[in-house]
């Protein structure tokens, strides 16, 4: 197998990888968008009437969502470039390729400095509390909150303490753990005596944090697959002077052949 050969099947592989990182990307930023939304729809609708503000928390899922679609796209070109070995199409998926991954680093640097830091901590803060203020009128956003203890394993807003002034136990989404027994149902102590529900982080301290960790997980998947789409751009590069270089060889062979036959 000739460099032709080589260079055709690396830029098929590195495809190949692209594309399912393009997917993983849309699929985990869905994910969050779902996890945002989740928080978001349980604030009271009245305080936000004339709020039209896009806070980043809201905005990251959107902007890895376009740019996974972009990666996607370049993808496919990439695959019929390389099937239909035509110059023409590697030019594209060559200019094409190198405006996504400007796109990828710009979206990553972007989620690192500005939604990487305290404002996404404030986000989620205030929603967290407004959230928690809705739980003590509204039992359908209490019974959601509790979903959403029991999944981040967090009590309260800023800590499992939030609930002394008004109740006189905790709810039981704050002692969850207990419910593992293996035969029958038994009765859930969660009186704020309770050591393993005090233990626990405010939600807004919890979300806040998984927050962080998601948009650094989408950077890096951003920057990885920036990478692989760069290694990919110097295998198609390498792949259209290897079909020029073909040509020029079969064009001098067919010239040959012809001043053969004159003779």
């Amino acid at each position: 197998m000739g460099s032709y050969g080589i260079s055709k099947v690396t830029l098929y592989v590195l495809n190949t990888i692209y594309a399912v990182l393009g997917l993983a990307i849309a699929a985990a930023s869905i994910w969050f968008f779902c996890q945002v939304t989740e928080f978001t729809t349980l604030r009271n609708s009245n305080h936000y009437l004339l709020d039209y503000t896009v806070y980043w928390p809201q905005a990251i899922p959107w902007l890895f969502l376009i740019v996974a679609f972009l990666v996607l796209g370049v993808s496919a070109c990439g695959f019929s470039s390389a099937h239909k070995n035509s110059r023409g199409l590697i030019t594209v998926f060559v200019t094409a390729q190198s405006i996504a991954i400007i796109c990828l680093i710009a979206a990553a640097v972007v989620a690192l400095v500005f939604a990487d830091n305290k404002s996404t901590d404030d986000f989620v803060k205030d929603t967290v509390w407004d959230v928690y203020f809705q739980t003590k009128t509204d039992n359908e956003v209490a019974t959601s909150f509790g979903v959403i203890e029991r999944k981040l394993h967090c009590c309260g807003a800023d800590s499992p303490r939030d609930y002394k002034n008004w109740k006189n136990e905790f709810p039981m989404s704050c002692c969850d753990t207990y419910y593992h027994g293996f035969l029958d149902a038994y009765t859930i102590d969660c009186e704020f005596t309770n050591k393993l529900a005090n233990e626990r982080h405010g939600c807004s301290t919890v979300a806040a944090q998984y927050a962080r960790i998601v948009i650094k997980v989408l950077s890096g998947a951003s920057i990885f697959t920036a990478i692989i789409g760069m290694m990919s751009l110097g295998v198609a590069v390498g792949l259209s002077k290897s079909i020029a270089k073909k040509r020029r060889i079969q064009a001098l062979k067919n010239e040959s052949e012809s001043k053969k036959v004159l003779l």
